[in-house]
C-alpha cells in the first residue's frame, strides 16, 4: 500500500522520487518555473547531453546520495535538461529541444555538465560545471548559488561597477573558469592588461591558472620571461610548472600513426616530432636528450626490444642529465628483470648515485634489482624504505611485511600495451 502511494504521489506532484536529487518530471522548462513561483524555491538545472561521460558520473556517483539529495530537496526545485538530441528520446525530452536550444543560447552553455541556479523568478543568479565532484563538492556549489555573496550574479555585477582588486579577479576568474563561462579570457585579459607591474605575484598567478597548453599566450609569456617568473614564485615552482605544461603534451607529439596492412593502425614513435617539440623550449642538447629519454619510455608500450635498445642509448650518452626518477625508469628497462646479469648491473650503477634517496620509485627500483640479482638482504632493505615512504603519503596502506611488499611488486602486471587495430 506504501508502494502504491509512493507511485501516486510522484505521479501528482511531477517528481522523480528517490534517495538523492528529486528531479522534476514535468514537460517544460514553463513549468519548472510555475513550481517554483508557487513554492517560493530557487531552482536548479544539470543540462547535460547524453554522451558526457562527467554527466554520467554525477548521475551515478553523486545525485543519488542521501546527503545530496537532503539538500537540494530541500532547497531548490531541480530540473534535468537534455541538450543532444538522439533517437531514442521519448515525447517528453523532444518536447524539451526548445527549452534545450534556448538555454544552450541565452545562458552560454558550452562545456558539460553545467549547472545553472535561479531564483524563484526564474532570473539565472549562479552557474558552475565540472564532472568528478564529490558530493560534499556538489553541496558546497549548492550552497555557494544560495549566498548572494557569492554567486556568478554578484561577481558579474561587481565586475561591471568597476572592481579590479587582484584578490576580486583572482575568485571571479576561478568562478569563470568552473562554469565554463565564455567571458573567462576577457576578464582575465583585462586585468593583465589594467597592471602596473605585468609580472606582479598575483599577475604569474593568474597566468599560471589560464594556462591550458604549451601555446596558450599565458604559458608563452612566462616561458619568455622565465627569468622573472622564478625570481617571483621560487626557481624550483617555476620550474615544475614549466615541465609540468610541457610534459602534458609529449604523449601526443610522441606517437605517430600508420595506415598498415587491412586497414590497420600502426603506432610509432615519431623522434622527429618529439625533437621539434622540445627544441621550441629547451637547448638542442637538452632537447635531444628528452626526446631519447621519452622515446625509451613510450616504446615500452610498442616494442620492448627497441625501448631496451633505446635506454641502453641513453644510459651510455645521456646519464648525467638524468634526474633521479628517469634513472629509475630506465634502469628498470635495461634490466629485463634480471634476464642478463651484465645488463643489471648496468641498471644499478645507473643508480648508483641515489642509494641513499628518500625517492619512494627509487628504493623500489633499487629493492627490485638487487632482488634480480639475487642479493636478498639488500633487496629487502630498500623495499621497506620505499614501504615506508608509502605509509607515509598514505597512512591507510595495508599494514604488510617489506617482504610481501616487494613480492607483490616484483609480480605487478606489465606496462600496458597499443595495440594496432
Amino acid at each position: 500500500m506504501k508502494r502504491i502511494l509512493v507511485v501516486i504521489f510522484s505521479m501528482v506532484t511531477g517528481l522523480t522520487f528517490g534517495q538523492g536529487i528529486n528531479f522534476e518530471d514535468v514537460p517544460r522548462w514553463k513549468d519548472v518555473l510555475a513550481k517554483a513561483k508557487k513554492e517560493k524555491k530557487a531552482i536548479f538545472v544539470d543540462s547535460y547531453t547524453t554522451w558526457c561521460g562527467p554527466c554520467k558520473q554525477m548521475d551515478k556517483d553523486v545525485f543519488p546520495v542521501k546527503e545530496v539529495g537532503d539538500f537540494f530537496n530541500a532547497n531548490f526545485i531541480s530540473f534535468k535538461l537534455q541538450m543532444d538530441k538522439t533517437p531514442n528520446d521519448d515525447a517528453i525530452k523532444k518536447g524539451r529541444y526548445a527549452d534545450a536550444a534556448m538555454f544552450e543560447k541565452t545562458y552560454q552553455i558550452n562545456s558539460y555538465p553545467c549547472y545553472l541556479f535561479f531564483d524563484e523568478n526564474g532570473n539565472l543568479v549562479h552557474k558552475a560545471g565540472g564532472g568528478g565532484l564529490k558530493p560534499a563538492d556538489f553541496i558546497a556549489i549548492g550552497k555557494e548559488a544560495l549566498d548572494p555573496a557569492q554567486q556568478m550574479l554578484s561577481f558579474k555585477n561587481r565586475y561591471i561597477k568597476g572592481e579590479r582588486s587582484a584578490e576580486f579577479i583572482l575568485a571571479y576568474v576561478r568562478k569563470l573558469a568552473a562554469a565554463g563561462d565564455a567571458q573567462l579570457t576577457a576578464v582575465a585579459d583585462d586585468f593583465l592588461s589594467l597592471q602596473k607591474d605585468k609580472f606582479s605575484l598575483e599577475s604569474i598567478q593568474l597566468m599560471m591558472f589560464m594556462t591550458t597548453g604549451s601555446s596558450s599566450k599565458y604559458f608563452m609569456s612566462l616561458l619568455k620571461n622565465k627569468e622573472k617568473l622564478a625570481t617571483v614564485i621560487g626557481k624550483e615552482k617555476a620550474a615544475n610548472y614549466l615541465k609540468k605544461v610541457i610534459d602534458a603534451e609529449v604523449m601526443s607529439k610522441a606517437i605517430k600513426v600508420e595506415a598498415g596492412k587491412d586497414n590497420q593502425r600502426n603506432y610509432k614513435v615519431d623522434e622527429l616530432g618529439l625533437l621539434n617539440y622540445f627544441n621550441q623550449f629547451y637547448s638542442p642538447d637538452t632537447a635531444g636528450f628528452l626526446t631519447a629519454y621519452h622515446a625509451a619510455t613510450i616504446l615500452k608500450m610498442m616494442d620492448e626490444n627497441q625501448s631496451y635498445l633505446k635506454a641502453k642509448e641513453v644510459l651510455a650518452t645521456h646519464r648525467s642529465k638524468l634526474d633521479r626518477q628517469q634513472a629509475a625508469q630506465l634502469a628498470l628497462i635495461v634490466a629485463r628483470k634480471g634476464a642478463v646479469k651484465e645488463d643489471n648491473e648496468l641498471a644499478l650503477s645507473a643508480l648508483s648515485p641515489y642509494q641513499q634517496s628518500d625517492d619512494h620509485l627509487v628504493n623500489l627500483t633499487l629493492g627490485k634489482l638487487y632482488a634480480y640479482n639475487g642479493q636478498q638482504a639488500l633487496a629487502l632493505e630498500y623495499a621497506a624504505k620505499a614501504l615506508q615512504m608509502i605509509r607515509k603519503s598514505k597512512p591507510n596502506y595495508p599494514d604488510i611485511s617489506a617482504e610481501e611488499y616487494l613480492k607483490r611488486s616484483l609480480s605487478t602486471n606489465p606496462t600496458p600495451k597499443i595495440i594496432s587495430n
